[in-house]
C-alpha cells in the first residue's frame, strides 16, 4: 500500500512539472559593455603587460550572484540568468580595453615576450556580485592588483580597487550596464595610478 502511494505522489510531481502553466523559463546570457577611456596625450610607457585575473570558487562559474544586505556572508545565485564567460575573463577584458583605449602604453600585451615590460599587472577578484536591499539595489566589484615594475623584481605595490553602484532601475540588463560603469572607474583609477608611477 505505501508503495502504491508512493508511485501516485510522484506520478502526480512529474505530470504538475509536465503540464504546469507554461514553457520552462528560458536562460539569459550577459555581457557587459565596452570599456573606452579618454585617451592620454601620449604613451608614458612602451609596455604594459596585463596577466590573466584570478579567481576562486563561485567566481569560475557564469551565474549571476548577489549577497543580500541583511545576510551579507551568504552569496546566492541568480537561476536563468549568466555572464557569457566567467567573471575573470570579464575583469580580463575590460582591463585590456580600458588600458589599451586610454594610450597609457604603445603596447598592451597579454603575455610576456622576450622584451622586459615596464610593468606587469596580476589581479585577483575579491567581490563581483549584485547587492540586493530593502533600500535599493547596488553592484559590487572589488580586485586586489599588483603592480610589478618590469625592470625592477623588488619594486612593486598591491592595491585593491572596490567600487559599488547603486542602480535606478531593479531590472536585469541596468544591472549589466552597472557592471561595466563599474569596471570603466576601477580600469580609470588603475590608468592614474600608472600615471603616478611615471
Amino acid at each position: 500500500m505505501l508503495r502504491f502511494t508512493l508511485l501516485v505522489l510522484l506520478a502526480g510531481f512529474i505530470s504538475a512539472c509536465s503540464f504546469g502553466s507554461g514553457p520552462a523559463p528560458e536562460d539569459h546570457f550577459y555581457r557587459i559593455p565596452e570599456i573606452v577611456l579618454s585617451p592620454q596625450a601620449e604613451s608614458q610607457y612602451n609596455n604594459i603587460v596585463i596577466k590573466p585575473v584570478k579567481s576562486s570558487g563561485l567566481y569560475h562559474e557564469r551565474a549571476i550572484l548577489y549577497i543580500k544586505k541583511d545576510r551579507p556572508l551568504e552569496l546566492l545565485r541568480y537561476h536563468y540568468s549568466f555572464w557569457t564567460t566567467p567573471p575573470a575573463e570579464i575583469v580580463y577584458g575590460a582591463l585590456y580595453q580600458g588600458l589599451l583605449s586610454s594610450g597609457i602604453a604603445t603596447h598592451i600585451s597579454r603575455e610576456l615576450t622576450d622584451s622586459r615590460p615596464d610593468y606587469i599587472i596580476d589581479s585577483r577578484i575579491v567581490r563581483f556580485e549584485r547587492l540586493v536591499g530593502a533600500d535599493g539595489i547596488s553592484v559590487v566589484v572589488a580586485l586586489e592588483v599588483s603592480l610589478l615594475n618590469g625592470r625592477d623584481a623588488g619594486s612593486h605595490w598591491t592595491k585593491r580597487y572596490e567600487i559599488s553602484h547603486e542602480l535606478e532601475a531593479t531590472d536585469m540588463y541596468s544591472t549589466i550596464n552597472a557592471f561595466g560603469v563599474v569596471l570603466k572607474v576601477i580600469s580609470e583609477q588603475l590608468v592614474n595610478d600608472l600615471l603616478l608611477k611615471k
